[in-house]
């Protein structure tokens, strides 16, 4: 499962992406995020980019709910903390209201909110810069502190677990 590291974005699109063809490519990288959670480094973050758009086109092509797979894919760029990949969780979090509601804001903010409008303004994303300006209104050391403990994440299999149990902990 975690030889997918070495693979390049467009094989990893095909071996676990959201191709509709069936449930096998949603189970499989259920249980890749997982097995990520537990043994991440920062050198996965091209792997957890790119399950994260699989991620969100599978949440989209649903039209409902978010599940933890899409949290955990955001949480896991937090976590490595790319300002970069702001845009990305953006994405992610405006998927559809529920996935708005559900993936926590600080995850927008891995270097500060004064950081992520810098970053935004560059890239031309007004709606990240206003709310990265405007909206932030939490204590984010203690908000960014709370989800760096990793324990929403604590009760994950070990990455060595089968395949099943690793999809089965992500989309419960």
């Amino acid at each position: 499962m975690l030889d997918a590291r070495a693979m390049s974005d467009a094989d990893v699109a095909r071996a676990f992406g959201h191709g509709g063809r069936s449930n096998a490519d949603e189970v499989d990288r259920a249980a890749l995020v997982a097995a990520l959670l537990s043994s991440f480094t920062p050198a996965d973050a091209p792997l957890i980019r790119e399950l994260t758009r699989q991620e969100i086109a599978a949440v989209g092509d649903a039209d409902s709910g978010c599940g933890d797979v899409l949290l955990a894919c955001c949480w896991l760029l937090f976590m490595i903390g790319h300002v970069e990949d702001a845009a990305l969780v953006w994405r992610a979090k405006n998927v559809n209201f529920d996935a708005h509601c559900y993936i926590d804001s600080v995850f927008l903010i891995p270097q500060g909110a004064a950081v992520t409008a810098e970053f935004a303004r560059s890239r031309d994303l007004m709606d990240l810069v206003d709310w990265a300006e405007g909206e932030w209104i939490r204590d984010t050391e203690t908000v960014a502190r709370d989800w760096r403990s990793g324990s929403f994440f604590a009760r994950v299999p070990p990455a060595a677990a089968s395949v099943e149990d690793l999809a089965t902990r992500m989309r419960q």
